[in-house]
């Protein structure tokens, strides 16, 4: 589907009933039970649409999906893009607290839900959602069952509604506010950076993706899901996230592409070189979220023989902002993270003055065009503070432009922290530790980790002892584990300005002395 640097004007809908006709018996997604050609997909997701149209959704109701990953779940989310309902996918780590706050933040009124390593229940939700079970096979089965009802033409005058200029996903993002922001995109938005992913790869139908990080994030699920079926692909799901099931799924599929972050990078090869898995005919990649090391970038294009390519992305960018590409040489690779998508407006700008600052030099990583969001969902006074009267996303990511249009990373104007690939709000934390009484004061920052990149610490003023335990369980029983301090240290005051300002870097300094952490990771 290389339409070169042009720009369609398609739904998600659309592109795959082309894909349907065009590679009718290629196939298109695969899992540890299941094995769809292009033709059994988009009639799957058709009787998948009609069952949701049964059940009072239509274009503009916004449908949540807590599962986990495979191809029921994936056809469930193809079923609301047909419609043009809008899709919210939840993070299935979430605790009940987090999971609830997410359906009020976009406005769920119905939940497709599925399992999760939280194990919530439909009584874990307010009884006001309608929560259809998608847990199983049976379950996907009476979902489409109950669509019979619907005819052909019904389910074709739902399609007709929605245009590319619809909002097609809500997506949870963390910034330095406590509560997780809510990411507003449309199917021209989404379908067009897909395009743009698959003509990274330069993928084609002969492609095998294999699908390894969970689809409520952009990277997965527009970089990898989506760019495979724009190309006619492939999507192949393990049956898990183990390194061991992931190499195995390779192997047994002969997967071309693999698309990860660092963290994920570090463990395949940890059990690569435990096991030897033939991992032979994997071709390409990206390796997206967090910064990741030269040496770990060196191991793996060696130790897996195939052409990595560095990109960066973000939520508010449905996932693409620049990327390396298959001709680049090493040493580019090495240093930039590629030149912006075509189509796409790119510069950096100071972070005192907001003027565009000359060649080589670092500020922060400015973008407009067709990937932006279109905003904060019913979040206008954060919206503008992103998204400026020119049109201009500001990233909150620092870095600079050589003369040949490459883009190096400098690191984040924002304070979050990146644990494996996860976007974690240090205010979200401090929030529900504070929730104690005992608790005077908190500051969350992060620590390097040579596994996860980084890992939440927090350092506590109490006004009685306390145990590093207590602390970790305050946040375990509201948030997901990944948030969950690995560090917890006492103080008995921070650090400060002498205009009475919490100095974090010379607390972060602090910390790493404590820890023992001289040198970086």
């Amino acid at each position: 589907m290389t339409v070169g640097n042009a720009l369609i004007y398609k739904t998600i809908g659309q592109v795959l009933a082309q894909q349907a006709v065009r590679h009718s018996n290629c196939e298109a997604v695969t899992d540890a039970a299941h094995r769809f050609t292009y033709a059994q997909w988009e009639a799957l997701t058709d009787q998948a649409a009609k069952a949701l149209l049964s059940r009072g959704i239509k274009k503009g109701t916004h449908v949540g999906v807590y599962a986990n990953d495979n191809a029921v779940t994936l056809c469930a989310y193809y079923a609301v893009w047909k419609i043009g309902a809008v899709l919210v996918p939840l993070c299935n780590s979430y605790q009940q607290a987090e999971s609830t706050r997410c359906l009020i933040d976009a406005d769920i009124t119905h939940l497709l839900l599925g399992g999760g390593p939280s194990g919530l229940r439909r009584e874990d939700f307010p009884a006001r959602i309608d929560v259809i079970p998608l847990a199983s096979q049976n379950d996907l089965n009476t979902l489409l069952l109950s669509g019979r009802a619907y005819g052909d033409a019904a389910l074709r005058a739902a399609k007709n509604l929605v245009t590319a200029d619809d909002p097609d996903t809500i997506l949870f993002t963390s910034g330095t506010i406590e509560r997780p922001k809510p990411v507003l995109t449309t199917h021209f938005s989404r379908v067009n950076v897909m395009l743009a992913q698959a003509n990274v790869l330069e993928a084609t139908e002969q492609d095998r993706f294999c699908s390894v990080l969970p689809m409520y994030h952009c990277f997965a699920l527009t970089a990898t899901v989506l760019a495979a079926m724009t190309a006619g692909a492939c999507v192949c799901f393990p049956a898990d996230r183990h390194g061991r099931t992931i190499l195995e799924t390779i192997q047994r599929e002969r997967c071309t592409i693999l698309t990860a972050v660092p963290t994920l990078f570090s463990v395949l090869l940890e059990r690569y070189k435990q096991g030897r898995y033939d991992v032979s005919s994997l071709r390409a990649g990206l390796i997206g979220g967090s910064g990741f090391q030269q040496e770990l970038y060196l191991d793996v294009c060696r130790t897996f023989s195939f052409d990595l390519l560095p990109s960066l992305g973000q939520t508010e960018a449905t996932a693409g902002i620049s990327s390396c590409g298959l001709h680049d040489p090493i040493d580019v690779r090495l240093r930039t993270l590629g030149r912006f998508f075509p189509g796409v407006e790119g510069c950096i700008k100071s972070t005192v003055t907001g003027s565009v600052v000359p060649s080589g030099t670092t500020g922060e990583i400015c973008i407009r065009g067709y990937n932006v969001m279109q905003g904060y969902y019913k979040l206008p006074a954060a919206t503008s503070y992103t998204i400026d009267k020119d049109g201009w996303l500001h990233t909150g990511d620092l870095g600079s432009l050589d003369s040949a249009g490459y883009l190096t990373y400098a690191g984040r104007k924002k304070e979050i922290i990146i644990r494996g690939g996860e976007n974690i709000s240090p205010s979200e934390i401090e929030a529900l530790i504070k929730a104690d009484l005992n608790v005077e004061d908190v500051r969350v920052i992060g620590i390097p980790d040579r596994h996860y990149g980084e890992t939440v610490c927090a350092c506590v003023i109490a006004h009685t002892p306390m145990t590093e335990e207590h602390i970790r369980n305050l946040v375990r029983s509201r948030a997901a584990s990944f948030k969950v301090p690995q560090q917890v240290l006492f103080f008995e005051e921070f650090p400060h300005s002498p205009l009475g300002k919490i100095q974090l870097s010379a607390l972060k300094a602090a910390a790493l002395d404590r820890l023992g952490i001289t040198t970086g990771v």
